[in-house]
């Protein structure tokens, strides 16, 4: 009986995460809304940029970089008979491009913490 609970558990478990509201895809898909938008209302939705950065062609590159120094976990390794202590950190780095005439072109983003509920 206990078998058949935690079989369940797991299944509803794994089910619920891949049905969850919270993605990548989801972030992919609400920062790509912003593709043919003015850089300046991006702008003035998210805040002054971290860095700017003017391309050779003339075009410029806006980042935005999200981080936080996470918690710090602590383990006992059985092989090596030690406690372990591990910082985790998340962040999400994401660039617009906007070309000359300040219409954004391009995006893209990398990190362990670019999600979106929708």
């Amino acid at each position: 009986m206990k078998t058949r609970i935690l079989k369940t558990t797991v299944i509803l478990f794994s089910l619920l995460l891949a049905t969850s509201c919270i993605s990548s895809k989801n972030y992919a898909n609400r920062v790509s809304t912003w593709k043919g938008s003015n850089v300046n209302n991006l702008i003035s939705s998210w805040g002054p940029p971290g860095d700017v950065y003017t391309m050779p062609n003339g075009n410029t590159m806006y980042t935005w970089l999200y981080t936080s120094d996470g918690y710090v976990t602590k383990r006992f390794n059985e092989y090596t008979d030690q406690i372990v202590e591990r910082n985790n950190s998340s962040y999400c780095r994401t660039t617009f491009t906007a070309n000359q005439d300040d219409i954004i072109i391009n995006w893209q983003f990398k990190g362990n913490a670019c999600v979106s509920f929708k």
